[in-house]
């Protein structure tokens, strides 16, 4: 039996630990967490700072705690401060970023490696190390009681979507724990009913028992998490709590504002438009986080100072310094962050005002603004909130709690009242050692269950999806899609694309159609079922509960049968492009390809040049293939994604036909490019993508044709956003050595012809997932031919190679900044006029992406800029190097080099 309950709050910004004893009246204690504070000193303390740093060589005497190659918690931090470039911070926010491979080592971000020796790790390895250290200083102050053998509660932001709570859960297991999840609002609200009592909680509803709204604001350093609590009584006076609801995810928080701090520290630092370099930029961050959290202390001095240590030349040695003053870091948190606003007001849309650290942070920063739409959504007119409950950091200066507290009251609720917290630190901790003893029978439970209902898209001309779990369901109960027929496909791979909404509740079963503005669409389910002589599909029923971890579980379970299989959905926590084959299909099962006539002769025009009656089929036929299909089936820019990969599904398991001859070898990859463009995008389309991969290591039969390898080349291009990065190495192996420059180039590779290089050099620069310094030294190849030849192209892979927000690849995969910057120099000396793709690569080399550590100076931004508008430019394209802008489908088409297909969803 676990003897112990403990709760664990794995902060952005630091750990707290507390236990209890699993009985009724336990005390909970803070645990004081071993760490070291220098290099040679250790100590106990409750907060352990979120922090990693890669000691440099003989720094570190000794590894206390066997957390090598890193230093974890107080030296960490302060070590910092003096070498960002070195630390791991914010591990939290990067596990809830989808546009970045959270489980590839790519922190510390931005982080320049020349020598090569610097650690890195992935996200959720730097959350297990972590826990790992948690985990390792208990069970040496408790060996009798090691961790893993007591009841852990891990707590999680509120609005962590299901892959980031994966991914947390599977930290946790890394690290050797194995914890329930509780989300962190509720966490401080279980402490704040376990020190305010459950009588003085009840006097918040209503005299006859009317229900009554707590409105939990918990702004820590990296989120912001807000959520609802009802309060109310039945007929027989008890007393019931449960969560109505909760916001959506906010990366905004303290970090947003020590960047505020940092950006006003910097214009009086170096002259606009100059900047730091993202390393000093890091470490102007860090030193405004320890200016703000001094001034906003009590009895804290009138200002604080700043200075940064000179580096370089271009700064004359001199250390930098400024001051900041208390009244001006209350203005920009209480102006920027804390805004007065109505209850109709909504967070504005376009350009953030902050420049990152590769993290998506919210475009408005105003988190009232924010509040004021939660509260519309979810909080009726007729239910007061009566009380607001403060924590996270931030509200350690009273002024910000304040300020919330006036604007909520603005809004009609003049008798809103401030609930008392205890230490803001301490209380997520701490409530969830409470929520864990409320489990164990000892207190009271929050009810209300999932604040979102969970849906799995079905097939049809219609964007439609079925709900699987309601909304308000509850930790381990079970629900059943039942009453809608549904088909599996087995013996091969299956994805379903899953879906989050929170504004209404549908029962299981039920279908509805989904929009963009409702429905949050999440990370894929996906497995693979073995299909055990029952065919190609079994009908099946979608169940799916809330485990008791606190994550989603889906599974299908095989209808009419006496022992039913179970087929268990896992999700797909690597980047949404490259994830595992999807298909789930409702009855009647639409074909696997458009059903009409049209395409039953189009099949067969394709079967008569590729099928087994070779020896009637003409040159001519053969030639004349790709004009008989557009006869059928009308010009190709009209086929849309469906019919695009129902003629690859035909044509594809024909492969060995393309031996035959020149031509059918020629239009056999026109076809398979083509229809299989651009790669992903499509539920099937990673199964594709794998069938397909080892004919390019076969090559081509007839190698001396030049029209062949064009036509080979022009296929592998128009599928690279599929291709995973293995694929996409080996991919550059066989063509770099006909792409580099002489005394350059290794062994040419057998199989491999020189041949249409200007489309070899298109695919090996649309090969993204290929490793940025890899990259790099492609570019470097092509700038030493711009010298001499005058070939527009070169200019088009240039701008592929080093573009700032990639096409379809993790953005960690960008070239570093100083290469871009360096090219960008050289093309501007170029005569635009000369070279038609100059405009469109500057933009992509130029574009702004809110990531200091990707985005070129400002000053050179604005030449690319002004040049792109005196030549008539793309306006989009000149508001994509001034503003922070998405990349948009027509923009990824635009990188493929041609119109993507309609309907497909191209999620990166």
């Amino acid at each position: 039996m676990r003897e112990l309950c403990v709760g664990i709050d794995l902060g952005t910004t630091h750990g707290v630990v507390a236990w209890a004893k699993r009985e009724a009246g336990a005390e909970v204690e803070v645990f004081p967490i071993p760490q070291l504070v220098t290099m040679g000193q250790r100590q106990a303390r409750a907060l352990l700072p979120s922090f990693l740093y890669a000691p440099l060589p003989g720094e570190l005497a000794e590894d206390p705690f066997g957390d090598a190659p890193w230093a974890i918690g107080e030296v960490a931090r302060r070590r910092g401060r003096e070498v960002p470039g070195r630390v791991v911070s914010s591990a939290k926010s990067w596990l809830c970023h989808a546009a970045v491979d959270r489980t590839a080592a790519i922190l510390p971000w931005g982080a320049s490696d020349e020598d090569g020796e610097l650690p890195r790790l992935s996200p959720v390895e730097a959350s297990t190390r972590l826990l790992a250290h948690i985990r390792r200083v208990w069970d040496q102050a408790h060996p009798g009681r090691p961790l893993a053998e007591q009841e852990v509660v891990l707590t999680v932001p509120a609005s962590f979507d299901q892959t980031a709570r994966l991914l947390t859960v599977q930290a946790a297991r890394d690290a050797g724990l194995t914890p329930r999840l509780l989300e962190e609002p509720q966490a401080a609200f279980y402490d704040a009913m376990a020190h305010l009592g459950l009588q003085r909680l009840g006097e918040l509803s209503g005299p006859a028992g009317e229900p009554a709204l707590i409105l939990i604001c918990d702004v820590g350093g990296g989120t912001t998490d807000l959520t609802l609590i009802r309060v109310s009584r039945d007929a027989a006076g008890a007393l019931a709590v449960e969560r109505v609801a909760v916001g959506r995810h906010l990366l905004l928080g303290g970090d947003n504002m020590d960047l505020a701090l940092a950006h006003l520290c910097e214009s009086r630092l170096v002259a606009p438009p100059a900047h730091l370099d993202a390393r000093r930029f890091a470490e102007l961050v860090l030193a405004c986080r320890a200016a703000k959290e001094t001034l906003l202390a009590p009895g804290a001095g009138e200002c604080a100072a700043i200075a940064l240590a000179g580096s370089g030349s271009a700064l004359v040695g001199s250390t930098l310094r400024t001051e900041l003053e208390k009244d001006e870091v209350n203005r920009v948190v209480l102006e920027g962050f804390f805004p007065p606003c109505s209850r109709t007001d909504s967070p504005k849309r376009g350009r953030s005002g902050l420049r990152a650290f590769g993290l998506p942070y919210e475009h408005d920063a105003a988190i009232t603004r924010h509040l004021a739409a939660f509260v519309a959504s979810h909080a009726p007119a007729e239910t007061p909130i009566r009380a607001v409950l403060f924590n996270g950091g931030v509200f350690r200066a009273e002024r910000t709690a304040e300020r919330v507290l006036e604007v909520v009251r603005s809004w009609g609720e003049p008798s809103c009242e401030r609930l008392p917290e205890r230490d803001p630190d301490l209380a997520v901790a701490r409530g969830a050692v409470a929520y864990g003893l409320a489990l164990a029978g000892h207190g009271l439970l929050i009810g209300g269950g999932s604040a979102q209902g969970f849906y799995v898209g079905i097939e049809g001309a219609e964007k439609r999806a079925v709900c699987v779990v309601p909304r308000g369901a509850r930790e381990g109960e079970r629900h059943v899609a039942a009453g809608l027929p549904l088909a599996l496909r087995v013996g091969r791979p299956v994805r379903f694309e899953l879906f989050a909404a929170d504004h209404a509740v549908h029962a299981p079963g039920e279908i509805v159609r989904l929009d963009d503005e409702r429905f949050s669409l999440l990370s894929p389910v996906a497995s693979s079922f073995d299909a055990e002589g029952s065919g190609d599909e079994v009908q099946v029923a979608l169940v799916g509960e809330l485990s008791p971890v606190g994550t989603l579980e889906l599974s299908c379970i095989e209808r009419d049968e006496q022992q039913p299989r179970r087929f268990a959905l896992a999700f797909e926590l690597r980047a949404r492009a490259t994830s595992n084959e999807a298909r789930v299909s409702e009855r009647p099962r639409p074909s696997v390809r458009p059903a009409s006539a049209r395409f039953d002769e189009a099949r067969t025009a394709i079967e008569r040049v590729f099928g087994k009656a070779a020896s009637a089929v003409k040159e001519r036929e053969v030639k004349d293939l790709w004009r008989e299909l557009t006869r059928i089936l009308g010009e190709r820019n009209t086929w849309g994604g469906e019919l695009c990969r129902a003629l690859y599904d035909v044509v594809a398991p024909l492969a060995k036909a393309r031996r035959r001859s020149l031509d059918h070898e020629r239009v056999f990859w026109m076809l398979v490019g083509y229809c299989l463009r651009p790669g992903y995008g499509h539920p099937l389309d990673p199964g594709r993508i794998r069938a397909l991969s080892p004919l390019f290591e076969q090559g081509l039969v007839f190698q001396e044709e030049a029209r062949g390898w064009q036509q080979f080349w022009i296929a592998w291009r128009r599928v690279a956003g599929g291709l995973a990065e293995n694929l996409q190495t080996h991919i550059r192996d066989r063509v770099d050595p006909f792409l580099a420059p002489a005394g350059h180039a290794g062994k040419k590779p057998k199989g491999m012809k020189p041949q249409a290089l200007d489309e070899m050099l298109e695919l090996a620069s649309s090969l993204e997932r290929v490793a940025p310094e890899r990259r790099a030294k492609l570019g470097e190849w092509l700038i030493e031919r711009t010298w001499t030849e005058q070939n527009p192209r070169l200019w088009a892979a240039i701008g592929r190679l080093g573009a700032r927000a990639p096409a379809y690849a993790s953005v960690h995969h960008a070239v570093a900044t100083r290469v871009a910057e360096s090219w960008l120099d050289h093309l501007l000396r170029e005569k635009w006029s000369e070279v038609p793709t100059a405009p469109r690569a500057a933009m992509l080399l130029a574009r702004a992406t809110g990531d200091r550590t990707r985005d070129v100076s400002g000053e050179l931004r604005e030449r690319v800029a002004q040049a792109l508008e005196k030549v008539n430019a793309d306006s989009d394209w000149v508001r994509a190097v001034r503003e922070v802008l998405p990349v948009e489908d027509r923009e990824r088409a635009e990188f493929f080099g041609e119109e993507l297909p309609a309907g497909l969803r191209l999620v990166v």
